[in-house]
């Protein structure tokens, strides 16, 4: 069509009356016959109708705006993260502000302050850089309610997050299982309370079966993993628990170079679950964190405060499963 569709296009094309595809639209048609339903979305689907998104704002007093606020967009864990986002916002007819902070504080805060300006309806902060409460009393003071997602910092606010300590125990059992006694630990340089919560479910497991963890700090990057790789190809681990997966992948890059066979030589166990993990040889075990159920979850939540000021929710676990691939083996030596 060469003019956008109206509301009124949309009722006549279905065959229903104005006042029934406003209230389908915007999610009040409780009382409306999934038949009718379905005749507004095909007549939608058919005239690509776009609601007013403006109109829509003036009526409910909503931006339809939600803010998603990541460390680094270019780490595939949280370019997978905003895409489901964006799906589960985008069903519940919200649009998504996707900023990446560069794990620079002074730009979240000026994100932050942009998103408030804006009067979105929602902020979602993945791991905080900065632990500076004013970021958030700033968003408490515009009543615009946030949840964290992925917590590196022990903060005392409504998040959404992985067990990130029963990941932990499910690399060391893996490992455990496949014979080694003296295991790697590769976490951040940063006092993050995530990456911590790992190491001690990995530690006190492999502790209480009587072996032993060496611990390497790096950036929770590819090149991370590469700069460690030296020292922990030098030590007596037989197998590495890496925090991520990215800093995996630096592990298998230096690898290569230095003609270290994995996972012979060396056993490689990740977190994350990102797309590279099934493609890297040899396809790499890790920890997966369910990105889609963490999205759902931190809208449903971010929402439910929207809609009632009143609404509380403390922290939400989400559960966390090893995927074995081929990266772990039995050591080649004692």
């Amino acid at each position: 069509m060469d003019l956008a569709s109206t509301i009124k296009d949309v009722a006549k094309e279905a065959g229903v009356s104005i006042a029934t595809v406003s209230m389908v639209i915007n999610k009040k048609a409780d009382h409306i016959t999934m038949k009718t339903k379905k005749k507004v979305f095909d007549a939608i689907e058919r005239l690509d109708y776009k609601p007013n998104l403006t109109a829509r704002s003036l009526v409910s007093a909503k931006s339809f705006t939600v803010g998603l606020l990541v460390p680094d967009i270019t780490n595939p864990f949280f370019a997978e993260l905003a895409k489901a986002f964006e799906k589960e916002l985008s069903r519940e007819g919200y649009m998504t502000l996707l900023c990446s902070s560069f794990e620079e504080s002074e730009r979240e805060k000026q994100y932050l302050s942009e998103l408030i300006s804006r009067g979105v309806d929602g902020v979602v902060i993945c791991s905080l850089t900065s632990m500076e409460t004013q970021i958030l009393d700033a968003l408490k003071q515009a009543k615009i309610p946030y949840l964290i997602l992925d917590n590196r910092y022990a903060l005392e606010e409504f998040s959404v997050h992985v067990d990130d300590y029963k990941g932990g125990v499910l690399a060391a059992s893996e490992l455990l299982e496949n014979g080694h006694k003296t295991t790697a630990f590769i976490g951040s340089k940063n006092p993050y309370d995530n990456i911590y919560n790992r190491l001690q479910g990995f530690r006190n497991e492999i502790e209480r079966a009587g072996g032993e963890v060496l611990t390497f700090e790096t950036e929770l990057t590819r090149n991370g993993g590469e700069a460690v790789a030296e020292k922990l190809f030098s030590s007596e681990a037989t197998a590495a628990f890496c925090s991520n997966d990215l800093i995996a992948v630096g592990l298998y890059d230096a690898a290569d170079k230095h003609n270290l066979a994995l996972p012979e030589e060396l056993s490689v166990i990740g977190f994350d679950d990102i797309s590279f993990s099934d493609i890297v040889k040899p396809r790499l075990t890790t920890i997966k964190q369910p990105v889609g159920l963490l999205a759902e979850k931190a809208v449903q939540h971010l929402l439910l405060m929207k809609k009632d000021p009143e609404y509380h929710f403390y922290k939400e676990l989400i559960p966390v499963s090893l995927v074995k691939r081929e990266s772990v083996t039995k050591p080649a030596r004692d």
